[in-house]
C-alpha cells in the first residue's frame, strides 16, 4: 500500500494546519448582512492591489494593504504565506458591484480551495471587464453586521470619490495610482494611497496628527492638516 502523492500530501497538510475555529455569525447577523450589501453598486474607497487569491486562481484578491502585511494564510510551521505579486493598482473610484457575502460553513470550506483563506468571510465583487470575482477576505473575528459592514466600508463607499482624485494635483494622483505617498497630501488622499488608518492621534493645539495602520508598519504625520512626513 502507498501513501499520498506529494501534492495530496501537501494539500491535506495545510488543511490540518487550517483547521481553525470558524467564525461564527448569528443567522440575523447574517441575513442584516446580505440586505446591507448583496447586489449594492459601490465605489473603492482607496486604491486596491490585485493578485490571484492564493492557489485559487479564479478569482482575484483586493487589498488595501501591502502584501507583506497580509497575514490570511498560514503554512504548517506557522509561518505566514503572502499573497501573490500585485499584478495591477485599481484607484479609488473603481465601481464595483456586491455579489455575494460567503460565510465560512463547513460546506463552504470544503468546497474552497485549499491553499486560500477558506476559514475568512469573503465578499464577491464584480468588476467592469473582469471574469473572475474580485474578493475582499474579511477577518475572522467580526460577528455582527455592523463589524462585518464597518470592515468593508474600509474598501468600499456609496460615494463615488473620482471627482475628488480627479482635482488632486497630477502628482498626488500618480502617487496614489502607486499606492505611495508625497509630501503635502491632505488626509483623504493620504488615505486614498495607504487605506484608512487603524488608529489616529491627533493633537489639537499644536495642529499636528499621527496616523498608524495595524501593527504600527506604517506611520504617517501631519501638520496643519497636510502630510509632513512618513514611514513604513
Amino acid at each position: 500500500m502507498t501513501g499520498p502523492g506529494p501534492a495530496l500530501a501537501v494539500a491535506l497538510a495545510l488543511a490540518a494546519a487550517g483547521c481553525a475555529p470558524l467564525t461564527v455569525v448569528p443567522d440575523a447577523e447574517r441575513e442584516r448582512t446580505h440586505a446591507a450589501l448583496e447586489g449594492q453598486s459601490r465605489w473603492l474607497r482607496v486604491a486596491v492591489s490585485v493578485s490571484p487569491l492564493f492557489g485559487d486562481r479564479g478569482k482575484l484578491l483586493l487589498l488595501d494593504a501591502p502584501p507583506a502585511e497580509v497575514d490570511l494564510l498560514r503554512s504548517t510551521d506557522g509561518s505566514v504565506i503572502l499573497p501573490p505579486a500585485p499584478g495591477r493598482i485599481l484607484p479609488p473610484g473603481t465601481p464595483v458591484r456586491v455579489e455575494q457575502v460567503e460565510f465560512p460553513t463547513g460546506l463552504v470550506i470544503a468546497g474552497r480551495v485549499v491553499m486560500s483563506p477558506r476559514y475568512h468571510p469573503w465578499v464577491y465583487l464584480k468588476l467592469a471587464g473582469e471574469e473572475r470575482p474580485g474578493i475582499i477576505v474579511l477577518s475572522t473575528s467580526a460577528v455582527t453586521a455592523d463589524a462585518i459592514l464597518a470592515e468593508v466600508d474600509r474598501v468600499l463607499t456609496r460615494d463615488d470619490p473620482s471627482r475628488l482624485l480627479a482635482g488632486l494635483p497630477q502628482a498626488q494622483r500618480d502617487a496614489i495610482g502607486r499606492r505611495e505617498l508625497v509630501e503635502g497630501m491632505g488626509a483623504r488622499a493620504v488615505e486614498m494611497a495607504w487605506g484608512v488608518p487603524e488608529k489616529i492621534r491627533i493633537d489639537r493645539p499644536a495642529a499636528t496628527a499621527e496616523w498608524a495602520w495595524p501593527a504600527g508598519k506604517r506611520r504617517a504625520w501631519f501638520q496643519d492638516g497636510k502630510l509632513l512626513r512618513w514611514e513604513r
